[in-house]
């Protein structure tokens, strides 16, 4: 199935989706800040991963040829997206 968005399309709809994802990880965190004492370490950890997910994010999608290879792989069925955490 070919896309019929223009190449610009495509860029605008990463960067909307880009900046969706960090407004999501930024909220993650706020709900820890609310949620969980300063001086608890479950708020630190939980501070840790919210950033190496942005981390490894960044690093995928700078990785072209990779990411390309990636997305090739998810349309193959290759990658498991079973999107329900509960299930990891």
């Amino acid at each position: 199935m070919q896309n019929k968005n223009t190449p610009i399309e495509l860029t605008k709809q990463a960067i909307f989706n880009f900046e969706n994802i960090k407004e999501c990880l930024k909220g993650l965190n706020e709900v820890l800040k609310i949620s969980i004492p300063s001086n608890s370490i479950y708020r630190k950890i939980g501070q840790d991963n919210i950033e190496a997910l942005y981390q490894n994010f960044l690093e995928l999608m700078a990785n072209e040829v990779g990411a390309q290879e990636f997305i090739a792989k998810i349309k193959r069925s290759e990658i498991d997206l079973d999107t329900l955490l509960e299930n990891f």
